[in-house]
């Protein structure tokens, strides 16, 4: 039996027309690559079997050579809508997304939609390519009624998808392969209506089936399908003709254009799946992978990251028992979990995949809020952190007991806990979970103190990308200090001596980390004003702790900053002391010199005061 298109007619008590399962996602804030990400590896993820762990890849690739067989295979195209321009997207530069996922149970289950599964199977099959708005039926899973799968079909230039999947239950029916299309609503030369909705598979009884067995393995083959060979199970989702400018790519060569989309994909997992990265101890996790015409783009470790690594960590605390109890007086009385994490800034990622799919601009101020499948649901922002040498970022988890009420708050794309449509105890434990959080942040980062200064400024640690030459540690001139910033600010006048007019020195160029002979510095240029008597200025360094506070004691054998030399910016001889005086009737300017502690922020006060050494 040869595969074929098969169109559905309404039935005459009523049916959903294609438009209006595409068009229940609604007009999502996330870009429609990121939406794709979170409901694929959402449903991945609810697939996953036991506690083995999940493997998630996207692999975007022109048709090529391959493209005859897709059109000898797939057309006739059926009518109505975009659909019917399937031919258009069955040539050698059409564009073909896959999804895949393995060590997940693949789509199992009945076949048809009527059919009740048997004790202890679950309808897997049905789910996805039949029905719509169906209720989950995997306890605590990351999704809810299904209708974000429209995404598949909505980044298809012509709405069609073919699905291919392997459940290894040693049944006549484990392999099976089907194409799915929404396009419009039509009527027929008889003037019969149909819902457009479509299947590409075997037509049994005037019923669309799937390809089944050695069947669906040949014609996997042929369209060049990644298959099961290894025995793994799972499914493969290729989105044909797919639309990928919202990867945020204009113009310019094709392949860039690809390779862009790959970016910007690479950078949605790691904003939104990296909880699954984060290894557990006896708990599955998820692996991913991005290629772009087989060039791999990596996805970067979380905990390794900047820009994530305030969330990861508080993820890891919380997971360990270390977070505040969002609690109520009624039912459920523990109703979520919290950590918030501080760090210095560094001033942002130059990685394009950190940067692509960046939720927020500017230092972290937020909570990734994530129910308990831990799949990142938003991030919630506070207020920044009162002093720009920090951010801070957390992770609110709901728990077993409220998972269900912050479920029924979000939308189709799972991107937001929605009260307005909530009544009841449930409108109460998600409102009352923002109340907790405002109050949480507040007293988080009020509590962080700053050591008050007469100059103060700070400092991010040593990173790869620095290259460049700082000024020489010798008694000559020197020019200004090149590095890379370290994303704080200087505070030249905290203790506001430019506004009594006291004479004091201060930090006009904020500090940078600057390499010479090979060895980190912590470079600070610093003005020091005219006076009509002797000035001793004072330059002090030393370790920033998490919330603001400065270490005041180390453990034995830990590394600490030290002030090694002043340098005239004009040229002369160093002084190689944390102390110079000075008695100059015109404003001079110095580049102080610090030792570099790795991974620490470093403050450098400056203390000014009038007599002789």
């Amino acid at each position: 039996m040869t595969p074929k298109w098969w169109s559905q007619p309404f039935a005459e008590e009523g049916s959903a027309t294609a438009e209006g399962i595409v068009n229940q996602l609604g007009r999502p804030a996330l870009g429609e690559l990121t939406v794709l990400v979170r409901e694929a590896a959402q449903n991945s993820w609810d697939a996953r079997i036991g506690d083995q762990d999940v493997y998630f890849g996207v692999d975007i690739r022109k048709l090529g050579a391959l493209a005859g067989a897709w059109k000898e295979l797939l057309l006739p195209a059926p009518a109505g809508g975009d659909v019917s321009h399937l031919a258009e997207q069955l040539h050698p530069e059409s564009v073909v997304v896959t999804i895949s996922d393995r060590g997940t149970r693949g789509l199992g289950g009945p076949l048809r939609a009527g059919t009740k599964p048997r004790e202890g199977e679950r309808s897997d099959f049905v789910q996805f390519l039949r029905n719509v708005g169906e209720a989950r039926d995997n306890e605590f899973g990351g999704g809810t009624y299904g209708f974000g799968k429209g995404i598949f079909y909505r980044l298809s230039q012509c709405s069609t998808i073919v699905v291919d999947s392997f459940t290894g239950d040693g049944s006549p029916h484990e392999r099976r392969l089907m194409g799915a299309a929404l396009g419009s609503s039509f009527y027929d030369k008889s003037d019969r209506r149909f819902t457009g909705r479509h299947w590409w598979g075997l037509d049994v009884e005037n019923i669309p089936d799937p390809v089944q067995g050695n069947q669906a393995t040949d014609i996997a083959s042929l369209l060049g399908l990644p298959g099961f060979d290894d025995g793994s199970t799972g499914t493969d989702i290729v989105i044909i003709g797919a639309r990928l400018e919202s990867s945020g790519s204009e113009g310019g060569d094709e392949n860039d254009a690809l390779l862009d989309a790959g970016t910007f994909i690479a950078s949605s997992i790691l904003w939104n799946l990296w909880p699954k990265m984060i290894p557990q101890a006896d708990q599955p996790k998820m692996r991913f992978a991005v290629t772009v015409q087989g060039v791999d783009v990596p996805v970067p470790d979380p905990l390794a990251c900047t820009d994530l690594k305030p969330f990861a960590s508080s993820l890891v605390a919380l997971r360990s028992g270390d977070n505040a109890k969002y609690t109520r007086t009624r039912e459920p009385r523990l109703a979520g979990e919290l950590k918030i994490s501080t760090g210095p800034n560094f001033g942002g990622s130059e990685s394009a995949v950190v940067t692509a799919a960046r939720p927020f601009d500017g230092p972290a101020h937020h909570v990734a809020r994530m129910r308990v499948a831990e799949l990142v649901v938003d991030y919630f922002a506070g207020p920044p952190h009162p002093d720009e040498l920090f951010t801070y970022g957390g992770v609110f988890r709901t728990v077993k007991e409220s998972d269900a009420f912050f479920a029924e708050s979000e939308p189709p794309t799972h991107d937001d806990w929605v009260i307005a449509a909530l009544q009841g105890t449930a409108k109460g434990v998600v409102q009352g979970s923002r109340q907790f959080l405002n109050k949480e942040i507040a007293e988080h980062i009020g509590a962080s103190g700053t050591v008050a200064t007469t100059s103060l400024s700070g400092l991010g640690k040593l990173a790869s990308r620095l290259s460049r030459l700082a000024p020489g540690l010798s008694s000559g001139g020197a020019g200004p200090a090149q590095g890379s910033g370290s994303g704080g600010s200087a505070n030249g006048n905290a203790s506001g001596g430019g506004r009594t007019g006291k004479k004091i020195a201060r930090i006009v160029e904020p500090p940078k980390v600057a390499v010479f002979d090979g060895r980190p510095f912590v470079v600070t240029r610093v003005l020091v004003p005219a006076s009509d008597s002797p000035l001793i200025c004072a330059a002090r360094a030393s370790v920033i702790l998490d919330g603001g506070g400065r270490e005041s004691e180390s453990f034995v054998g830990a590394d600490v900053p030290a002030v090694l030399q002043w340098q005239p910016v004009a040229g002369g001889s160093a002084v190689h002391a944390p102390s110079i005086q000075i008695h100059s009737p015109i404003d001079t300017e110095w580049w102080v010199y610090a030792s570099h502690v790795a991974d620490a922020v470093t403050r450098i006060e400056l203390e000014t005061t009038h007599g002789q050494l």
